[in-house]
């Protein structure tokens, strides 16, 4: 077991370092929450503008200011859990026959990509959390993180909303076995992901017959559940509990559609590419 935990490790901080040649791109992530947070806010702004005026609540949310912190945690998290590099990597790995030197290693290539995708995404983790800190000094107290079980909370609900959208990658790369373009399958899903899992608009806000479908769906789980641990106002247990279970129960069934995919691949794939 340790030396598993010592190899994987490896990787993980090799990725570190690749990642702290490119410091650059963690600003370029906090501005593009940034200037999607300022867009949201000018046309949501005019579109509650009455209950901005008499401080009204908006749906769940106990005004305007508690809705814009929820929208910017959303685009955060939305950030965290992006695996855009990692997935054209991997597809270029798998068409091009470069997949043959992990099925030579004792390595897992879902447990050894992961590792890189959270090395990649490390510098995001600690921009987003200090902006995360200063959020209360900007805004004021009231609206995130309101007491220690809320922050243990969204770090637990955090880290298995990474690993649950990394094996939906993992999934839908793992297509590449059979097709060429599999990047319009993930650009497809980009697209459909940021906007159903509460990144532009929060789910409470969604009609009744699409927040149905959302409720019951991964993308809640991926997004909503975290932001909506950090910005509620107190720790509910049961929602947690419950939170976190469906949370691991949609990671444990894409994890096994994702390495069924990836087992029913490797039987039909070459060694000069899929």
């Amino acid at each position: 077991m340790n030396e598993i935990f010592k190899k994987y490790y490896s990787v993980l901080k090799m990725s570190w370092i690749q990642t702290l040649e490119y410091r650059a791109n963690a600003l370029v992530g906090a501005f593009a929450v940034l200037s999607g947070l300022l867009i949201e806010y000018l046309l949501l702004s005019k579109v509650f503008e009455n209950e901005i005026q008499t401080n009204q609540s908006i749906k769940t949310f106990v005004s305007f200011n508690h809705m814009m912190v929820y929208i910017m945690l959303c685009m955060m998290i939305g950030q965290l859990k992006s695996s855009w590099h990692n997935s054209l990597m991997m597809i270029d790995e798998i068409r091009s026959g470069e997949l043959n030197k992990y099925l030579t290693k004792p390595i897992s290539y879902f447990t050894y990509n992961f590792m890189n995708f959270i090395g990649h995404n490390s510098l995001f983790y600690i921009v987003y959390f200090v902006m995360m800190t200063i959020t209360p000094i900007i805004i004021g107290p009231g609206y995130i993180f309101m007491g220690i079980f809320q922050i243990l909370g969204f770090l637990i609900a955090l880290f298995i909303s990474i690993f649950l959208s990394y094996t939906i990658y993992f999934s839908m790369i793992c297509f590449a076995f059979w097709f060429g373009e599999v990047r319009a399958l993930i650009v497809s899903y980009n697209i459909l992901n940021i906007f159903l899992s509460g990144q532009l608009i929060p789910i409470a806000l969604f009609p009744d017959g699409l927040k149905s479908f959302v409720m019951n769906s991964p993308f809640r789980f991926m997004v909503d559940f975290p932001a909506s641990i950090a910005t509620m106002e107190y720790f509910d247990i049961d929602y947690f509990i419950n939170g976190v279970f469906l949370q691991i129960f949609w990671s444990i069934l894409m994890m096994f559609i994702g390495k069924s995919i990836y087992f029913f691949g490797i039987k039909q794939y070459e060694a000069f590419g899929a």
